[in-house]
């Protein structure tokens, strides 16, 4: 199989990840910490050594590593993040290119008195800063904003939307799970109060694996109560981090997997590598006549001087993206995603709604030969 749904869950993974999680369940699979044996201690040590990494690879603003909370995915995260901190009454702006795992809280929380409004993108893609400072009102508790649209791969000016609400006294909440692991991601230059991240897409993880990084002033209400391994004779749950937002046994060996993922990224030429395949595969699309990328001009190939990830969506002229998506699979053994894409209004901006796209994701370990293998599928597809 040419798997090219590496914006989904990126595949394959490093051996190092399996080797490493393979190792932890044969040697150290306690709970981490939650008693005094050496064993559970190195667990534990493990778990806070991760913490560490992760706080200066995102530039926590004071790299504090009990203020990297673990979660099962980024929208876990965002859902904490987003609940935990607004109230009956407040205001929260965002935007259409959000994912579902945005959308969807927001929706929920209109039920408990809590409004919001989007703002829009351009023909491009692109959310204009102004255009989220226009939405603001007095009673807007947060700002949140995906750092890269999973549809279309544009990069968004979250630093200057973070400065905007540092200066307007409002908390930026960032979602980075297409861009953690693929493009630079620094909490403290783009001024987030609140970041989310997943493990199992650019940072080569396991699926079950994320969190969410919480900067020192910041308090989020806990959503969930139980057991820390932490002075359990306190009959309520502890305040402190990383305690207050986690509770029950963590994925530890999930985690020993984003470790390891972490650890082969920082070493790997992913990004170049990743580069180099979109560019391309752009240049391929661009002499297939009825081709369409989405937010791209015709013969447009630099990826970087367009500020985006190497996620594209296309489109054949005339033709249903899930009927391309099936000729790739069943007759080229070439997985793509079509449809929406859990991004909805990303779709009715880009008037791609009726269908949604076909959205081509390269990961580190395809190849210049198979994208080769793609064009010439789309090439033959009729």
């Amino acid at each position: 199989m040419i798997y090219l749904d590496n914006a989904a869950t990126s595949f394959p993974k490093p051996l190092s990840v399996a080797e490493a999680m393979g190792d932890f369940l044969a040697n150290e699979a306690v709970n981490p910490g939650r008693s005094g044996f050496d064993l559970s201690l190195k667990a534990g040590a493990r778990i806070d050594t991760l913490r560490h990494r992760l706080a200066q690879y995102f530039n926590h603003p004071t790299h504090d590593p009990n203020r990297v909370i673990f979660t099962n995915n980024a929208t876990e995260a965002l859902n904490i993040a987003i609940q935990g901190v607004c109230n009956p009454g407040d205001h929260i702006v965002s935007s259409v290119l959000e994912h579902n795992s945005v959308l969807r809280p927001l929706f929920e929380l209109q039920k408990a008195g809590i409004s919001h409004d989007l703002a829009p993108c351009d023909e491009r893609g692109f959310v204009d800063p102004e255009s989220i400072e226009s939405l603001l009102k007095p009673e807007t508790r947060l700002v949140v904003m995906t750092h890269a649209s999973n549809v279309l791969g544009t990069v968004q000016q979250v630093g200057k939307i973070g400065a905007l609400c540092q200066s307007k006294g409002i908390l930026f909440l960032l979602d980075s799970a297409q861009t953690a692991g693929v493009i630079p991601v620094d909490m403290a230059a783009m001024g987030a109060d609140m970041l989310v991240f997943t493990g199992h897409k650019g940072l080569m993880g396991p699926t079950g694996t994320g969190g969410l990084l919480v900067a020192d002033n910041i308090d989020i209400k806990p959503t969930r109560w139980g057991g820390t391994g932490v002075r359990s004779v306190v009959r309520g749950h502890l305040e402190e981090y990383p305690y207050r937002l986690e509770a029950g046994t963590l994925n530890t060996v999930g985690l020993a997997g984003l470790d390891a993922g972490l650890d082969w990224l920082l070493t790997s030429e992913a990004g170049e590598i990743e580069t180099e395949l979109s560019a391309h595969l752009l240049k391929g699309l661009a002499e297939i006549p009825s081709i369409q990328v989405v937010g791209l001009e015709k013969g447009e190939t630099d990826l970087v001087s367009a500020h985006r990830t190497t996620v594209l969506s296309i489109l054949i002229e005339g033709t249903n993206p899930a009927k391309v998506g099936m000729f790739l699979d069943v007759e080229w053994d070439i997985a793509v995603r079509t449809g929406l894409q859990c991004a909805p209004l990303v779709h009715e901006a880009m008037g791609t709604a009726d269908g949604g796209t076909i959205r081509i994701s390269p990961g580190p370990f395809n190849t210049l030969r198979e994208i080769d293998t793609l064009l010439e599928a789309l090439v033959s597809f009729k």
